[in-house]
């Protein structure tokens, strides 16, 4: 599954801000609301959230990949944050992020959801391209460079 499949420019946010990693989320989980595959916003945060607590999704180089299995979609949707200045997230690292992807999809779609996460992993392992994401100016940008990386 690609990313460019599932996020749309309406679920990019440029210069995201917050407190801390729960208010980005809460905004994050606000902007799902323009996907029509979404039936309930409190209970994709709520998973979302509950996931977090387990284990911080901060995954390191500056990248944090927030996700649940919710009953609240009715597929898989992406939401994309990007931070300049990094959000506090927690990471593995201990580093802030600059990426942050919320991955939401229907319970028990596991190799799916999997596919999606080791995709992003894969994708923004190329810092050129990573800092590209980060510095772009538009929702527009960014779904054009993702597009190209993904045909490479």
């Amino acid at each position: 599954m690609k990313l460019s499949n599932v996020l749309t420019k309406e679920r990019i946010i440029i210069n995201l801000v917050g407190r801390d990693k729960y208010d980005v989320l809460v905004k994050m989980a606000q902007v799902t609301r323009t996907s029509e595959k979404v039936t309930n916003e409190a209970d994709l945060l709520k998973k979302v959230i509950e996931r977090e607590k387990i284990k911080s999704t901060g995954i390191g180089g500056g990248i944090g990949i927030p996700h649940a299995q919710t009953s609240g979609v009715m597929d898989t949707i992406a939401c994309l944050g990007t931070s300049e200045q990094g959000i506090e997230f927690n990471a593995v690292d201990g580093k802030p992020v600059h990426l942050v992807f919320l991955i939401a999809t229907k319970e028990r779609t596991d190799s799916k959801y999997l596919g999606l996460l080791s995709r992003i992993a894969r994708l923004f392992i190329d810092e050129t391209f990573k800092q590209q994401v980060i510095k772009s100016h538009s929702p527009e940008e960014i779904m054009r460079l993702i597009i190209e990386k993904e045909k490479g």
